[in-house]
């Protein structure tokens, strides 16, 4: 097999072949059949992604020409049980959302991330280096995970956990999940323990009871019944940051 790539010429495109070829003479007839680049993706952690995603993921990637481009978060998740798609793009990302929404119904989440911001962030943010345990990347990206405990990030971090309660009986599943995800992925990143999904869901099951996940997502466990182990943990973080920033004065 041989690979050329299309050029754009003044009246026609044309496709240049090498001269050192075996096979082929001048005048020969070929077919010419485009190449499927799913083989070109890189994916980090990840083990199957259904054909259909991958054909989303592709369109997008070859919008998107000459940047790097990461797919994070659910959509990765085996199944079609999503509803957005979240990006992370170094370089230009205009178009992108509209792209998209257009051609496939989806709600596109957009990070415009340096290289450097995305590495400041894995070894800063605990959420951002659960976020990139697993993802799809048009190119190749190695990073390193040194994880840097900023204890006025963390307690601004873990404010948003604080809605829990407040917002316990008007939030939806999914909503109360992220926000105890939020609670667990710092708990481990200041515990200089691995950060993934997986581990996460395992650490929070392990905290409540084996099948709490699937109920709590369901809305099948009371506030009542929540309150009191929640609470606990979350004063206990939020004891041990700010003893942190204060020991930093």
């Amino acid at each position: 097999m041989m690979i050329g790539k299309i050029s754009k010429g003044t009246r026609m495109d044309q496709i240049y072949l090498p001269k050192n070829r075996s096979s082929l003479e001048v005048g020969s007839y070929v077919i010419i059949d485009k190449i499927d680049k799913n083989n070109d993706l890189y994916l980090h952690n990840i083990d199957y992604i259904e054909p259909i995603k991958k054909e989303i993921i592709n369109r997008i990637f070859n919008l998107i020409e000459d940047e790097n481009v990461f797919v994070v978060g659910s959509f990765l998740e085996k199944g079609f049980n999503f509803n957005d798609l979240d990006l992370v793009i170094v370089g230009k990302a205009e178009g992108v959302k509209e792209f998209v929404n257009n051609n496939f119904g989806i709600k596109a989440h957009i990070m415009n991330l340096s290289y450097k911001e995305i590495q400041l962030g894995i070894n800063t943010n605990p959420l951002f280096q659960s976020m990139f345990s697993k993802f799809i990347a048009k190119k190749r990206f190695i990073f390193n995970i040194e994880n840097k405990i900023i204890y006025k990030l963390m307690d601004l971090t873990l404010l948003e956990s604080q809605l829990m309660i407040t917002n316990y009986e008007i939030s939806s599943g999914n909503e109360k999940y992220k926000l105890l995800r939020n609670l667990f992925a710092i708990k481990l990143f200041i515990e200089n323990k691995k950060l993934s999904l997986n581990s996460i869901n395992n650490e929070i099951e392990k905290y409540f009871y084996s099948g709490f996940l699937k109920d709590f997502r369901n809305n099948l466990v009371s506030m009542k019944d929540f309150r009191k182990k929640y609470e606990r943990l979350y004063e206990s973080l939020f004891d041990k940051i700010m003893n942190e920033i204060k020991k930093q004065k």
